[in-house]
């Protein structure tokens, strides 16, 4: 190259480094006004801390923690900060059943009984088999007996009960946990009924047909291929700065896991969440290696017949995906909730923008009305970032990747 063309190539690359910067600034204005938004009302509310994500299919488009991860330590809460994500931990279900699915190791429509090696069998429709389809949209007609269902919970960092036991113990007729009242009135598939513990069986198939463990399974197909390096589905797993949990007034949790951990029990990061949804949003358009493009299709197709949906759904939930809720604004998503935990995770199908709220406070007691509330503001706020967000991104020509 000349000394006057290596001058003449300074002076394009000058131009379009300058042509570039106000499109950069905006980006970078837009983010920070985010940050403010959320920031302000942070502090005029009752969480401990929180994180936010918005995300399209080429990736991340904002992603920032506020508040304490831990109050007494003043460990601030960031995007990495790892925390359990309740029932959200669902979605990774769908994935997981639809990969087993391109595996060969069954059908949506195969009957739970000719995948495990125990029985399911609803005592009042004993010839309705159960099938994983039914779990997968929580017509199965099997029902959370909370007296049970509580003991799923152990104060210890990984479950000591493994999940066979657990199930066994719940639809086996010897079972100590057996009973006809874990079956609603209604056979399977008339009805929509959530169901944890149907989650779970669901997870559990996948193990006895797979012949690893659910974890172990997640981990190889989905945790890995997304990047999702800290998380995992106890503390022991979860390599990376933990959370603390929080109820009401400020108290912290004892530490607890779930003994039917594929239902609720992923500990990740709005980094690492962020990183998963983007795949599922780009998945939908052909371009994620985690399913072939016709297993995403399948899992984010409505499941119901708008013309005769199953008795019990509403308008606040429409339809139903593989373990994904379609909302009665058209968002696919799933939100969650257990001791010290809210979690909300969702994707406007049509712009292709998702959002993801995690924060450390949540149950019973510390989910109080006000509480309720701060949390749909922060939700409402990066509904409306989201499309300033993506117009920066599209001007701009850059994306981060999932």
């Amino acid at each position: 190259m000349t000394h006057k063309n290596s001058r003449a190539s300074r002076r394009v690359l000058a131009l379009l480094v300058s042509s570039a910067l106000p499109l950069l600034a905006h980006a970078g204005g837009v983010k920070d006004t985010l940050d403010e938004a959320l920031a302000r009302q942070q502090a005029r509310s009752d969480l401990p801390g929180f994180c936010a994500a918005i995300v399209d299919a080429d990736g991340v488009l904002y992603q920032n923690g506020f508040g304490f991860a831990d109050v007494a330590a003043k460990r601030r809460y960031t995007a990495d900060t790892v925390q359990p994500i309740a029932s959200v931990s669902k979605t990774l279900i769908g994935v997981a059943l639809m990969k087993a699915v391109e595996q060969g190791l069954f059908t949506l429509d195969t009957h739970v009984n000719d995948v495990l090696p125990f029985k399911v069998v609803h005592p009042r429709f004993p010839d309705r088999p159960i099938t994983l389809r039914q779990l997968a949209t929580h017509t199965s007609g099997i029902v959370d007996r909370a007296a049970v269902y509580e003991k799923a919970y152990e104060r210890s960092a990984a479950p000591q009960t493994s999940l066979k036991e657990f199930l066994v113990a719940y639809f086996d007729q010897k079972g100590r946990y057996y009973d006809r009242r874990n079956f609603a009135d209604s056979a399977p598939g008339e009805a929509f009924g959530y169901s944890n513990i149907g989650a779970a069986l669901a997870g559990y198939a996948i193990e006895a047909k797979s012949g690893m463990s659910y974890a172990d399974y997640t981990r190889k197909f989905i945790l890995e291929p997304a990047r999702m390096a800290s998380s995992g589905w106890s503390l022991d797993e979860a390599r990376n700065d933990n959370a603390t949990l929080y109820e009401a007034k400020g108290k912290p949790y004892p530490t607890y896991s779930l003994v039917t951990y594929p239902d609720g029990g992923l500990h990740t990061s709005c980094a690492d969440l962020g990183r998963f949804l983007a795949q599922v949003i780009a998945g939908r358009r052909g371009g994620s290696g985690l399913l072939a493009t016709a297993s995403f299709e399948v899992m984010l197709a409505p499941q119901f017949d708008p013309a005769r949906p199953p008795k019990g759904v509403d308008a606040k939930h429409p339809n139903s995906g593989i373990f994904w809720m379609f909302l009665g604004d058209g968002e696919i998503a799933h939100y969650g909730g257990d001791p010290g935990v809210s979690t909300f995770m969702a994707f406007d199908p049509k712009t292709g923008l998702g959002r993801i709220l995690l924060a450390n406070i949540g149950g019973e007691d510390a989910m109080t009305k006000a509480l309720a509330g701060q949390m749909k503001n922060l939700w409402t706020t990066l509904q409306d970032y989201g499309p300033k967000l993506s117009s920066t991104r599209d001007r701009a020509g850059t994306a981060a990747g999932p």
